[in-house]
Parts: C-alpha cells; sequence; structure tokens
C-alpha cells in the first residue's frame, strides 16, 4: 500500500515537488475558486435569461386567471365578492411586479422576504405541497 510523503507517494513511481495541494491560495485553489466563479456566473445567467422568456407566458396567465376571479367576483355577493376582489387585486398587483422587475430583482426581493419574514414563506410552502399532492394524487 502506497503512504504519502513529503517528498512524494512512497510505494509508487510518483515522486513530487513537495508542495501542498488544496491549501495555498495562489495554487490550484485560488484557480478551481475563479472556475467555479465563472461557471455558477455562466450558469446563472442562462437561467436568468429562461426565465425571462417565459415570464410573458407566466404573465398571460396570471392576467387570465385575475379575469376569472374578476368574473366570479360579479357573481358573488357579500363577503364571497369581498373574498374574490381582494385575490383578484392581489394577483393583479403581482402580475405587475413580475412583469416590470428584472429577474435579478425578483430573486433579491424574495431573499429579502423570506429573511424577513419566514413563518409566511414556509406555510405558504406547505400549502403548495398540500395543493401539489392532491393534485398528483388524482
Amino acid at each position: 500500500m502506497a503512504t504519502v510523503t513529503e517528498g512524494g507517494i512512497q510505494g509508487s513511481s510518483y515522486t513530487g515537488t513537495g508542495q501542498s495541494i488544496g491549501t495555498d491560495d495562489t495554487g490550484f485553489t485560488a484557480q478551481g475558486k475563479e472556475q467555479v466563479k465563472r461557471v455558477t456566473g455562466v450558469t446563472k445567467d442562462r437561467v436568468y435569461h429562461q426565465i425571462d422568456d417565459r415570464k410573458g407566458e407566466f404573465i398571460e396567465n396570471l392576467q387570465g386567471f385575475v379575469s376569472t376571479l374578476e368574473n366570479a367576483s360579479q357573481n358573488a355577493d357579500g363577503f364571497s365578492q369581498q373574498l374574490l376582489d381582494g385575490a383578484a387585486g392581489y394577483v393583479r398587483r403581482f402580475s405587475d411586479r413580475i412583469e416590470n422587475g428584472s429577474t435579478e430583482e425578483l430573486v433579491r426581493d424574495a431573499k429579502q422576504f423570506i429573511r424577513e419574514k419566514p413563518a409566511p414563506f414556509f406555510a405558504g410552502c406547505i400549502a403548495l405541497g398540500f395543493l401539489a399532492a392532491r393534485i398528483l394524487k388524482e
């Protein structure tokens, strides 16, 4: 079995220079960090570009949902009408924010909301999980 020594690997034909890899920021570690940053930046740019390309379709769907809520509100009365009007207003504001904001701004706002109000975020995740389970179960 080979063992690592300062001059190389004992028990093998490899002899190194004795330099440590992975602890010196001027060597391979710094190069690796820079490469990871470049790959991460390129990946993030591609994801943001794809999101921007599909944002229009999502906004159209949200606006259709607003129309559905408004039509249902016209046929409702009392508390139901107020609830539907409030939901339509909320979805309309959400749609406008998505339409007028860049993807980077939306991600930044989402991170800030999660930091400031984690309980509503987790409650929403749980609600979406239950909804997805109901949809997928059928």
